[in-house]
Parts: C-alpha cells; structure tokens; sequence
C-alpha cells in the first residue's frame, strides 16, 4: 500500500548553506551525532542508536565486507545487503567478523586467582590504573 506524506518534499537545491554561519543556537553541548539503527515514529527518539555517524547504506555498491571493516576500525557500523545468496552473504559476514576493530592486545591483564600484592606490583610496572 501507498503512503501519502503531508508535508512537501524537498531536494538538495532547495537548501542554501551559509559557510563559515554559526548562530547562538549551534552549540557544541546542542550538536547530537547520534545515529538511529531502528525504524522510529516522527517525534519520538530511537529506540537504539550509536552515538557516531558512521553508518553505510544498505546498497551493493556501498556496503561490503572491505566497506564494514573500515568502518569498524573507526567506530561505526555497516549493513550488509541481502540481494545475494545466503553462502555469499554468510561469507561476507564472516570476513567481517574474523577482523578484531576493537580488540586491543595487553600486557597488563589479571587473573581472578592474582593476589592484591601482584596486581599493584602491575599497576606499578605499567602505570594501568
């Protein structure tokens, strides 16, 4: 079924951006880069978001398994598309997964059985708090 919108639309000409323009009402505590990553009604918040704007879209020729990884190293998130087959999807998946963005090796890991004795001795060597 069809939706009608109310409201007009609008393109890309229609809107004039002033460079170097700053009013009282841009700042910095006002700017949200939060991202929604769920469908949400008109006036009402996401009910998840990311506090990043780094999302790709849900093309072929925009968001692959190359496209995903890149922006998990900075933070973000990339949807991959489902005009494919299963295995090829699946395998995509996997490629991004087998890649750790976030994980980052350390040398000052505890054990639950280290004593407080051994785990100030570490905070002392490495300056890890």
């Amino acid at each position: 079924m069809a939706y009608f919108y109310d409201e007009p639309s609008h393109t890309f000409n229609e809107y004039l951006l002033i460079p170097g323009y700053t009013s009282a009402e841009c700042t910095p505590d006002k700017v949200s880069l939060k991202t929604p990553l769920v469908k949400f009604k008109k006036g009402e918040e996401s009910a998840i978001s990311i506090n990043i704007p780094l999302v790709s879209a849900i093309m072929q020729s925009v968001s692959n398994d190359t496209m995903a990884i890149a922006l998990a190293k900075e933070g973000g998130i990339s949807f991959i598309y489902g005009s494919q087959s299963i295995a090829d999807e699946a395998a995509m998946v996997r490629r991004v997964k087998k890649h750790k963005a976030g994980y980052v090796t350390s040398d000052s890991n505890i054990r639950p059985d280290q004593t407080l004795e051994e785990v100030l001795a570490l905070k002392e060597k490495t300056g890890h708090s």
